[in-house]
């Protein structure tokens, strides 16, 4: 079997960048699905695909109980990245230098996959299995999280999850979610050099943004989450104008709020739709599309059996447990939770290299990570 390292540095060689939009049309995660089908059926582990879209599937190895078909452990990470254009390195080019592998992927997820391939590949090859293990590669996570969402509408012989994703080893059990949504701000059209004929959706938008912002520092004010924090609003993209001599009329907000635990996607779109009409009266014109993206917070109880086995195995092999804490960004986590599956998140890597111009993982981070993720496979059934 290849090394932690040579199957990182094999993923991070294969592209699978995410064109962050919808029916792209992209066979996006191809070439990482049929490498991690081919590695799992090497190690002879039942393996299915599960389309998600055209050309565009999940990956899911199942290794089975030598004594019982129920209450096993998923380990679940993500095959899509992030795009290149800003990369000031090879993206592809599984680069070592101080300790680190190089190139897009290496951190978010690439390391998570490859050492959860290592330990699901050396459970695999133990004579007592005392539960069942699923190892599920995920299409979709950095655009809408549509792979999650697929592997949730089956079964799975499991009761709790590890995801892999960058958070320095540290057991993740709550993280924010997310509702975007656009905001369609109406103006009327004149000649640039007659503007007062026209009303420009420009300046229009100018006082919908400062109104937002006011939105924002209430969100700021609301009663914070011990690990999350407040919930926060953040205006992201706008567009507005067809050329410099035409009086634009429409410019379009795209906005995203990230929720606590307990938030509603829908609710706080309402609300921020009430914030704005009350402040801006009937001084503006302007729609709030439907959001395109609702995706859940996730919040596991810091007493469930992952979240303590996990920390057992920490201390096992790391000679320490690492704390519990909380991410601002989502992950396919927050699914599984939906579907009933205790779930915490904890993966090797620094979510601060993630996403950059020169992305990177400590090896050292990932052989760790192996090493956790066998002890815990190890000990999972054994406990239950």
């Amino acid at each position: 079997m290849a090394t932690v390292l040579q199957l990182l540095r094999d993923m991070i060689a294969i592209p699978s960048v995410n064109p962050m939009r919808a029916n792209s049309g992209e066979a996006v995660e191809q070439g990482m699905a049929n490498f991690i089908e081919t590695v799992l059926s090497h190690a002879r582990i039942d393996c299915k695909r599960q389309q998600v879209a055209p050309g565009r599937d999940n990956v899911i190895g199942v290794v089975h109980s030598t004594s019982s078909d129920a209450n096993g452990l998923m380990l679940n990470s993500h095959m899509d990245t992030v795009p290149v254009d800003n990369m000031s390195i090879k993206p592809f080019d599984p680069v070592i230098q101080n300790g680190c592998v190089f190139g897009r992927g290496s951190c978010d997820a690439k390391a998570s996959i490859a050492a959860m391939l290592a330990a699901v590949i050396h459970y695999a090859n133990q004579s007592d299995r005392a539960s069942p293990v699923v190892f599920a590669a995920m299409a979709d996570e950095e655009f809408a999280f549509s792979g999650s969402w697929k592997l949730i509408e089956d079964s799975w012989p499991v009761s709790a999850c590890i995801i892999g994703e960058p958070t320095q080893l540290r057991r993740v059990i709550a993280h924010k979610g997310i509702v975007r949504w656009r905001i369609n701000i109406h103006g009327l059209s004149a000649h640039g050099a007659t503007p007062e004929l026209g009303r420009n959706a420009v300046y229009e938008a100018a006082r919908v943004a400062l109104a937002l912002e006011d939105f924002a520092r209430k969100l700021a004010q609301q009663e914070p989450h011990r690990l999350l924090g407040h919930s926060t609003l953040n205006l992201g993209k706008v567009a507005g104008g067809h050329a410099v001599n035409i009086v634009p009329d429409k410019c379009v907000f795209e906005v995203e709020c990230r929720l606590l635990p307990g938030q509603d996607g829908q609710q706080t779109l309402h609300d921020c739709e009430q914030f704005l009409r009350e402040r801006l009266k009937e001084s503006v014109e302007l729609d709030f599309e439907a959001p395109y993206l609702i995706d859940p917070p996730l919040e596991t109880v810091s007493d469930a059996p992952i979240v303590g086995l996990l920390a057992r195995a920490q201390q096992e092999e790391l000679g320490s447990e690492k704390e519990l804490d909380g991410a601002n960004y989502g992950t396919d986590g927050s699914k599984l939770s939906r579907a009933g599956i205790q779930t915490v998140v904890c993966g090797p890597g620094n979510i601060a290299q993630a996403h950059t111009a020169n992305e990177f993982v400590e090896i050292e981070q990932v052989e760790l990570a192996s090493r956790m993720y066998k002890r815990l496979l190890a000990n999972w059934g054994r406990t239950q």
